[in-house]
């Protein structure tokens, strides 16, 4: 029965998600009219151009946020400093924030300042704000791979060395295969961003898929550049498919594991000061400016900003509830499969499905929701929430699969083997063993998804049907042509919100998190 419900979930999976993709990419190739045409516009330098200004704008943010989050990692994970607990929390929040939120903060920042938005409106602006958003993704790959390193290899290399030497000769090489991940999986978030360049009006490779996609109707032309995203996204995947496959970044704690952890008494101060600074930038500061530029002139604006998106709470919620619901459904299946009952085989190909999807574009992922899906037999699922459901379940669902595996990665196997020996059924064993075990991580991955669906932007804009109303859009398709109090008293609402949910959800959590040692101070 195990395996059944596996192959269910699999083949809904490859239904649903998958075969739309390779459905769009397959009529823009082979059956489009136009293809011959839209290859010469392909193929046009000012494309090539254009696809090398993204590539670069996309690097800079990944070196970037690499190297500052190796920074952060190292002082939260390899050293004693004050409030470590907190800031490993606090710091992720950039993370769950939708990017267009962060780069409205922005802009309103060089407006109340400079009185100016034009050097945020440029490619330094996108690289401000998505290193911003990615800093701690970095942190999290690094700061696990640090907290992987065994202790006693550190502790004999100080034996001999000082510790520079022990951080550059045996710290750095094995830090290796974590920063380049980091970088990898940077990269290919930031060249598929779409929210903030647009709304900074910069023009950059997924911009002009989708203005070829909604402004000028040209989808064969959108399609077959997005399929050049798409090698990009896999040929990198591809290069690091080891580690990224197998890597324990997205995880709530290292159980059995021994993790050094240095005094410095000297850089103890300087290491807070970067915390506090870098806490600051990233959500303080942009919090405060949306504050200020929503009521500087009264609380109008911020009312009716409040009356605009009052009817979106009901909908954003419940979307972003039971699309959770599903993505830690479809998680858990396929990492039990891939942890428990894979371990002989090095095949993983629902792991690797979950991993494409997730690293493909939203709006070529949206893209392929919509040519597959408006069809008059498909028109259900069409014209009602079930495609962002869809859309949600695809992007996300990754992530709830690492969280979920590295967790039952950490379970011996000898409770089950002593199980079995005992006759105990599949079910009874997930209900008495592997559920209590790791019901901390499964409330941790709804938290995740949930923030995620209720901020999601790329994919909904272009799937959402007739009469829906959820936070993002209702925001970004406003702000287009509203004044700048009113779009930053719907930002600052939608921040708030996003907060107060990341918030109440910590608290619910913070006492298994305690019980079961997931955050070490």
């Amino acid at each position: 029965m195990k395996n059944n419900l596996y192959t269910v979930v699999l083949v809904a999976f490859v239904f649903l998600v998958v075969i739309p993709i390779i459905y769009t990419l397959g009529v823009a190739l082979f059956v489009e009219d136009s293809f011959s045409d839209n290859m010469q516009l392909l193929m046009d330098k000012n494309t090539f151009l254009l696809l090398f200004k993204s590539i670069m704008l996309a690097s800079i943010i990944a070196l970037l946020s690499t190297l500052l989050g190796s920074i952060l990692g190292f002082i939260l994970y390899k050293t004693k400093v004050k409030f470590r607990s907190f800031f490993k929390i606090a710091l992720l929040i950039p993370l769950f924030i939708s990017p267009y939120i962060l780069a409205v903060a922005w802009k309103d920042f060089f407006y109340f300042f400079f009185n100016n938005t034009s050097f945020i409106s440029s490619y330094f602006g996108v690289i401000l704000v998505l290193t911003t958003i990615y800093t701690p993704l970095s942190l999290l790959i690094v700061g696990s791979a640090l907290s992987n390193i065994n202790a006693q290899l550190e502790e004999s290399g100080l034996v001999i060395v000082n510790l520079r030497r022990v951080i550059l000769k045996i710290i750095l090489p094995l830090l290796k295969p974590a920063l380049l991940s980091s970088f990898v999986l940077i990269f290919i978030f930031s060249i598929s961003e779409f929210s903030v360049p647009a709304f900074l009006g910069v023009k950059v490779f997924t911009t002009e898929i989708f203005t070829q996609f909604s402004a000028f109707y040209n989808h064969s032309l959108a399609i077959l550049q997005s399929t050049l995203l798409i090698l990009i996204c896999i040929l990198l995947l591809y290069s690091e498919r080891k580690y990224i496959a197998d890597a324990p970044f997205f995880s709530v704690g290292n159980k059995g594991t021994s993790n050094k952890l240095y005094h410095m008494r000297n850089q103890n101060r300087l290491s807070l000061l970067v915390l506090f600074t870098w806490f600051i930038i990233s959500i303080f500061l942009p919090f405060l400016i949306l504050f200020i530029q929503s009521f500087k002139n009264g609380t109008t604006q911020f009312i009716k900003a409040f009356e605009l998106l009052m009817l979106t709470f009901s909908q954003s919620i419940g979307l972003a509830f039971i699309g959770a619901i599903i993505i830690v459904f479809v998680g858990f299946i396929a990492a039990y499969h891939s942890t428990r009952q894979n371990k002989t085989q090095k095949r993983k190909s629902f792991d690797w499905l979950l991993l494409i999807v997730f690293t493909i574009p939203s709006t070529i992922f949206g893209i392929s929701l919509i040519k597959f899906y408006n069809q008059p037999k498909l028109d259900i699922i069409y014209s009602s929430y079930i495609i962002l459901l869809i859309g949600y379940v695809g992007k996300y669902s990754f992530i709830s699969a690492k969280l979920i595996g590295n967790a039952i990665k950490q379970i011996p196997n000898s409770l089950f083997e002593a199980a079995q020996i005992e006759g105990i059924p599949f079910f009874e064993q997930l209900r008495k063993i592997l559920f209590p075990l790791i019901m901390p991580t499964l409330f941790v991955a709804f938290i995740i998804s949930f923030v995620l669906n209720l901020g999601e932007l790329g994919t909904s804009i272009m799937v959402y049907p007739p009469g829906t109303e959820i936070m993002p859009i209702k925001v970004y398709t406003i702000m287009a042509n509203a004044p700048q109090a009113l779009t930053s008293s719907m930002t600052l609402i939608v921040f708030s919100v996003t907060l107060l949910i990341i918030t109440s959800f910590y608290f619910m959590i913070k006492p298994f998190i305690k019980k079961n040692n997931f955050v070490n101070d």
